[in-house]
């Protein structure tokens, strides 16, 4: 038996409230340490410090070097979506996701072992467990223990300020503004390593954990900047955890609005918020006055969050949920910016690349960082009803079989039917979808792909 929608969201909302309040655990985690430690001596890692210090130490020899090229050939990345929940509302599974907040929560590589049996292939494991055990001594020796007066002093700091600054009243207040399903009996765990490269950190978050990354002089960055960004990643745990009945009535608000731009609005939401409330709102708590500088190192999230800054702080100064208004000024807020959908680096954030050459989505991928990416490099019937259902940024480039991909093309999509073209000449063609994305066909002959953007996209921009 089904319960009544009204009632379910009734019991979610009074769930946040009527337990004991949220709970903020910070830490160390000496199993996620050593994971990244392993993860920066990758071949698939540019240079960085750890490798400087790993290659003039006494383990880089054939042993390590190996075990290194075998944790790259490691399959850790399973997934699934969620029943129910349409294309891009609710984050997929991440077998790799679980098998970090294990790290974070295991005491020993037993129990994390234990914990994690049955994520991945036990032979995917079993090896992954066995290398980050012969590389926990040599992280300690190279990395930990030089530092380990410095960070420790560091962490007690950290754990001070987390108590001092009630992150717990941030969490809640982003619970309400964002109408998110939680239960306050789940910690929010928050796992700090240290880096050995200054100047630089990096967060994430997934579930209900989330991590950073902290140099050894984050007293010369700010402890504001970083717990204004660990905010930032749990704010997109709580955009995640939203019912799937909030979530559509968000997408249905964003649907009625007559804006030609409120699908490309509705593709930010969740960076902007996420920016808004950890970069905008708690930093300006943390610290006194709003920063002066960018809030995000993308423009689209940067502007953006800016200036719906003010609606989102009067949203959670009065205990308010996101509502239809809230989504209403919010694409008037993107409008204010025309030129924005016609901007590649915004247009390909969000993207489905299909394509009958894989050096095409390789070059989509060297030369566009996307948040939400779906590439193919097989053009089939499938593929092309996956692509027009997807209501992302439509690539689609033929580079052979020209006639019959094009006419597959046209036939699937209403507002090619006057579209007249010559399969055996290039062209780069775009349309206005009617659910306002936008599509880019590239009939490719001999010219590079490079090549036809330049021509035909100056300044990345389709004028």
């Amino acid at each position: 038996m089904k319960l009544k929608t009204t009632f379910l969201a009734l019991f979610l909302f009074n769930s946040v409230f009527a337990q004991q309040k949220p709970t903020i655990n910070l830490s160390y985690s000496k199993w996620l340490a050593t994971y990244d430690f392993v993860k920066n001596l990758s071949d698939n890692y540019p240079d960085n410090g750890f490798k400087q210090v790993f290659r003039a130490s006494k383990f880089y020899n054939p042993h390590y070097t190996d075990l290194i090229k075998r944790f790259d050939t490691l399959k850790l990345d399973e997934s699934y979506n969620f029943q129910d929940f349409p294309e891009g509302l609710k984050t997929p599974f991440q077998s790799i996701d679980f098998i970090k907040k294990n790290l974070i929560t295991a005491t020993s590589i037993e129990q994390f072992k234990t914990e994690t049996f049955g994520v991945v292939p036990n032979s995917e494991l079993f090896a992954f467990s066995e290398i980050l055990s012969e590389f926990k001594p040599i992280y300690d020796e190279l990395i930990y223990f030089p530092h380990q007066n410095e960070f420790e002093n560091q962490l007690v700091e950290l754990k001070d300020y987390v108590q001092k600054s009630n992150l717990e009243k941030f969490f809640e207040q982003g619970l309400i503004f964002y109408g998110s399903a939680w239960d306050n009996s789940v910690p929010m765990d928050i796992a700090i390593i240290p880096s050995i490269e200054k100047d630089r950190f990096n967060a994430g978050a997934f579930l209900n954990t989330a991590f950073g990354k902290i140099p050894l002089n984050i007293k010369e960055i700010g402890n504001d900047d970083l717990f204004s960004v660990l905010m930032h990643e749990i704010y997109h745990i709580l955009y995640d955890a939203q019912p799937l009945e909030f979530k559509l009535k968000i997408q249905s608000w964003f649907n009625k609005n007559p804006s030609k731009n409120s699908q490309y609005a509705y593709l930010l939401l969740n960076e902007v918020l996420a920016t808004a409330t950890g970069n905008g709102y708690v930093y300006e708590h943390l610290n006194g006055k709003p920063y002066e500088g960018d809030w995000y190192n993308f423009k689209y999230f940067n502007l953006l969050a800016k200036q719906i800054y003010p609606m989102v702080k009067d949203y959670i100064n009065q205990q308010k949920t996101i509502d239809q208004d809230f989504v209403n000024q919010y694409i008037a807020f993107y409008d204010a910016f025309p030129d924005w959908s016609n901007e590649l680096d915004n247009l390909f954030r969000n993207r489905y690349v299909l394509s009958d050459n894989p050096k095409d989505i390789d070059y989509f991928r060297k030369n566009y960082v996307a948040s939400h990416g779906i590439d193919e490099d097989v053009f089939s019937q499938s593929n092309l009803e996956k692509l027009k259902e997807a209501r992302l940024t439509k690539v689609i480039i033929i580079s052979s079989d020209h006639k019959d991909k094009l006419s597959r093309v046209k036939s699937i999509f209403p507002e090619l039917k006057n579209l007249k073209y010559n399969a055996r000449k290039e062209f780069v063609y775009t349309a206005d979808l009617q659910d306002k994305t936008k599509l880019i066909i590239i009939n490719k002959h001999s010219t590079s792909l490079e090549k036809l953007f330049d021509d035909n996209f100056k300044n990345r921009k389709i004028e």
